[in-house]
């Protein structure tokens, strides 16, 4: 569950953000090697001039969702989808911890029932 330091992708806008990210996650990779692989990921060709411009904030290409998920497949670095998903408030998560993370949900939600209950206990007692 990595995710970029703010400071590191910092930008006015979330595409611009969304290429930076790409960019520091492309760093130590040979980008020809990238576009190979997505490229045999998605059954299409994919350039390392278009991996260029998804990664440079100056170029008006946004990546498409299918393309960051193959991005991430190729480069197993999980920051790049927080990266988008940060912008709604969302983190991903390996699937591994799904029962975990509705475990939990299911406890807050109890919780909140208990408390819900008990504060209709204490209005019913306080007004007979």
């Amino acid at each position: 569950m990595r995710r970029f330091d703010a400071e590191e992708i910092k930008a006015w806008s979330a595409a611009r953000r969304l290429s930076r990210a790409i960019a520091a996650a492309l760093d130590g990779f040979k980008r020809e090697d990238i576009a190979i692989g997505l490229s045999e990921q998605l059954g299409e060709t994919v350039s390392k001039a278009t991996l260029d411009a998804y990664a440079s904030p100056e170029k008006p290409h946004a990546i498409p969702a299918h393309r960051l998920a193959a991005l991430y497949a190729v480069t197993g670095d999980e920051r790049l989808l927080n990266a988008l998903l940060n912008e709604v408030g969302l983190i991903a998560v390996p699937a591994k911890y799904e029962a975990l993370l509705k475990r939990e949900r299911a406890r807050e939600l109890k919780e909140r029932a208990e408390r819900e209950e008990q504060a209709a206990d204490a209005e019913w007692k306080a007004r007979r």
